[in-house]
């Protein structure tokens, strides 16, 4: 009995040996990238060739010129669009020959096998990790603000556990924003008509989150919110993450 346990405990300490030197490469790899930082989520389902991931390279692009770095969870869909954005900034950044410091601005934080996932080929610095935790830790860690586009089980998971840190405090209170109110509209729906009146969240909850159905609204969020906060301030240690 006591050497089943001490086996157990032996392979548990090994994998989290293996997790923890992960993290810390993660982190070190992470660090490379200048802030303030936005982390975009969305479906790896999404078509390239679609409305939503149109506005994701939009978006970034516009977010990247104001000085944001890009991170996403580095596969394809939305987060491909999404790092697409960043880099077209700083080709043309390269082409207008104006003056660029900054080394990376587009990031991905994979996972090993995740449905056949690929790194795409607009991320710069790169993260593998083999547990959803710890891709999550990464991915909320640097960033000053979320914006989520159209997804699926991970899409809405991802929005949750942000919105659940924020909500207990875990982390400070930074913009979430949902794009295209008419497919979040069921989500903003049973907060406000569901978990609200039955008391199971309360009236400040449901100002976590803001939704938006142009590009030009979500950039406007961000360019706010990090001027009366000031994202650089934000980021040296104000904030409060898990």
């Amino acid at each position: 009995m006591i050497f089943r346990r001490l086996r157990e405990y032996c392979i548990f300490l090994r994998s989290l040996f293996h997790t923890t030197t992960r993290l810390l490469w993660g982190m070190w790899k992470l660090t490379k990238v200048p802030h303030p930082a936005i982390t975009v989520f969305g479906g790896a389902r999404t078509p390239l060739e679609g409305k939503h991931a149109a506005m994701a390279r939009e978006l970034t692009k516009i977010l990247a010129a104001d000085g944001f770095s890009i991170i996403t969870g580095g596969g394809p869909g939305i987060m491909e669009a999404a790092n697409q954005g960043a880099m077209d900034y700083l080709k043309e950044a390269r082409i207008k020959e104006t003056v660029h410091k900054k080394k990376a601005i587009s990031a991905g934080v994979g996972l090993i096998h995740l449905n056949k996932e690929r790194v795409n080929p607009y991320v710069q610095e790169s993260v593998i990790m083999d547990h959803f935790f710890a891709r999550k830790w990464l991915l909320v860690r640097y960033s000053v603000g979320f914006v989520l586009f159209p997804g699926g089980f991970g899409t809405m998971d991802e929005l949750f556990e942000v919105v659940t840190l924020v909500q207990c405090n875990r982390m400070s209170s930074v913009p979430i924003i949902l794009v295209d109110k008419q497919y979040w509209g069921p989500i903003i729906e049973w907060i406000e008509q569901r978990a609200l009146p039955a008391g199971l969240i309360s009236k400040e909850d449901t100002t976590i989150i803001t939704a938006v159905d142009t590009v030009q609204e979500a950039v406007d969020v961000l360019r706010h919110w990090c001027t009366e906060v000031e994202c650089s301030v934000f980021f040296s240690g104000n904030a409060k993450k898990d």
